[in-house]
């Protein structure tokens, strides 16, 4: 058995966990740019054709990664929820519908503040 040195893996642990908080913060920003576009063209906040498309892409790079596809799933899934959550948000600010806690439809900055 390998000598597991349990400080250096948290330590990888660490540095992945920010690395992925990296990611989030562009993908919330992509996405709020989505839904400030979907409330200005009366689009729905989910779209469950994209959803779908989405989970099937999800679902193979997890196989071709030796990733279980359901903790990827069950992962986008919260992910995806937020986003349309925030999505509904600005559909309400846009449509005067607003029941939100104050967000502004300034980029992601406003969605990580909020969370």
């Amino acid at each position: 058995m390998e000598n597991i040195n349990l400080k250096e893996l948290r330590t990888i642990i660490d540095q992945i966990d920010s690395e992925i908080i990296q990611l989030l913060s562009k993908r919330f920003d992509a996405t709020e740019k989505v839904g400030i576009y979907k409330a200005k063209n009366n689009l729905m906040a989910q779209d469950t054709t994209r959803e779908s498309e989405k989970f099937e892409k999800i679902i193979k790079l997890s196989e071709e990664t030796n990733l279980n596809p359901d903790y990827s799933v069950e992962i986008f899934r919260c992910i995806m929820d937020v986003a349309i959550s925030r999505h509904r948000e600005i559909q309400g600010r846009v449509n005067g519908t607003d029941t939100s806690t104050g967000h502004s439809e300034e980029g992601a900055d406003s969605l990580t503040r909020s969370l």
